[in-house]
């Protein structure tokens, strides 16, 4: 009997412990893996949330020249450095016509321009595959230079007229196989200039549509017009005409285009300027003043003098800069810059004996670009450095013969000048260690002195492809 009863007792207490532990853990368990479940959840997947797009080399380009001003004009294709080039397709327009048709294609390589032929009216390049990246092209006219660029979306005109005096024409150019529909929203002095004309502007396939804005949108003053696209793709340029009335001659040049409004405006091309008048347009909702500071080689600085500028929301504000560039202020001035707390867009017109030069501002360069260029006196302004640094420049004949290579030296508050040769129809510029953005002028004298400038823009060689994964 003794020892029996030790025995049941030690089966009794065993049995309560194990019913004890299948309680506790029917009472943990679930709470651990609520919370195991709610640790995963809150864990971030490789594949969620934002990520950078990724950059590829182009494998498909395009890039339109508008119209020259002359019968004569001749479009000139090249590459920018670094790039093996390849053949271009090209599309071709009359100067007064309305259509682009196929035409010859031309085959360029790096250091080498080729001539596109019957290119006097606009004139669409296409590359595909190894001959899409590094196309850079310009126009031989020595008083008004227009660039060719690849079609934009969205971008802003500073400085059109519309009057007998001072006429804008826009010129629309659709390189692709479908209609365009572009919207043109202008800005004056009061703010927003409602234009049903300008909306939803209907462009064809391969064609060329011109807007005179003295017949579809006059107007006694200054405006500026933010274009969009609404549909496609399409190329704008702006030609202006200055025009005495018989009591004076008669020019023309092209606006630069500027892409987005910015808190720093750095205009170059001012080097022997006096009759001088910038154009600030406001973008946005509140009122925006604006400084402005000259750049020279040695310095950026705020002349005695220097008006502060209030633009009102949505309104453009023009500004006589003779003051500013006459007396000891005007010593060695390559350009004007625009700093305000708010971005803005801007633009110079100037008159550069008795000839129309328009100037926008300069675009950051941060990779190896090139310009093709008109035979004849030249200089580039390099200016905007982010740090000290040195910028190589080459310089090439027709036949891609290296004429001269030079090394620039840059620094952040002033600006730099290089004669260039005048033989010379492309420049290659490569930044080494600095961001920097750069203006070609191109005097001209004779009977028909005059000035025109073409910016640096950066060359099209990668394309940034956007990253999509799940939420």
């Amino acid at each position: 009997m003794s020892d029996h009863k030790p025995a049941g007792r030690r089966a009794s207490v065993a049995r309560r412990r194990r019913v004890d532990i299948l309680v506790a853990l029917a009472l943990v368990l679930p709470a651990v893996v609520a919370v195991a479940i709610g640790v995963i959840g809150e864990e971030r997947t490789p594949l969620a949330g934002l990520r950078p797009p990724t950059t590829v080399e182009l494998t498909s380009s395009t890039v339109v020249c508008p119209g020259g001003t002359g019968t004569t004009s001749t479009a000139r294709a090249g590459r920018s450095p670094g790039v093996a080039g390849g053949e271009l397709a090209v599309l071709a327009a009359p100067p007064d016509g309305a259509v682009a048709v196929a035409g010859v294609s031309v085959t360029v390589t790096e250091g080498v321009t080729a001539v596109v032929p019957d290119s006097a009216g606009p004139v669409v390049l296409d590359g595909q595959g190894a001959a899409a990246p590094g196309i850079t092209a310009g126009r031989d006219d020595p008083l008004a230079v227009p660039e060719c660029r690849p079609p934009a979306y969205d971008e802003w005109l500073v400085g059109l007229g519309a009057t007998a005096r001072y006429a804008t024409t826009l010129e629309l150019v659709n390189p692709d196989d479908g209609e365009a529909v572009v919207d043109v929203a202008l800005h004056d002095e009061e703010g927003p200039a409602e234009e049903p004309a300008l909306r939803g502007i209907q462009v064809p396939a391969h064609g060329v549509q011109r807007i005179d804005l003295a017949t579809a949108a006059p107007r006694r003053g200054t405006t500026a017009a933010h274009v969009t696209v609404t549909r496609g793709r399409v190329s704008v340029t702006a030609r202006n005409t200055s025009d005495q009335l018989g009591r004076g001659r008669s020019t023309t040049d092209f606006l630069p285009s500027q892409a987005e409004p910015d808190t720093e405006n750095l205009i170059l091309g001012l080097d022997g300027a006096r009759n001088a008048t910038l154009v600030v347009a406001n973008p946005g909702d509140d009122e925006v003043r604006a400084q402005l500071r000259l750049v020279t080689a040695d310095a950026t600085f705020t002349p005695t003098g220097a008006p502060d500028v209030s633009v009102p929301p949505h309104a453009v504000r023009e500004v006589d800069l003779r003051p500013l560039l006459t007396g000891d202020n005007a010593a060695g001035v390559l350009g004007v810059l625009i700093e305000s707390a708010e971005p803005v867009v801007a633009s110079v017109r100037l008159m550069q004996r008795k000839d129309l030069a328009l100037l926008a501002p300069a675009i950051a360069v941060r990779e190896p670009t090139a310009a093709v260029l008109p035979v004849g006196e030249k200089t580039l302004l390099l200016g905007h450095a982010s740090r000290n640094g040195v910028v190589h420049v080459r310089s090439y004949a027709a036949d891609g013969t290296v004429l001269r290579e030079d090394q620039v030296e840059v620094a952040p508050d002033r600006a730099a000048a290089l004669d260039l040769p005048p033989e010379a129809v492309l420049v290659a510029v490569e930044p080494r260690t600095s961001r920097v953005a750069g203006v070609v002028m191109l005097p001209v004298k004779g009977a028909q002195p005059g000035l025109a400038t073409l910016r640096l823009r950066p060359a099209e060689t990668h394309a940034r492809i956007p990253a999509v994964a799940p939420e």
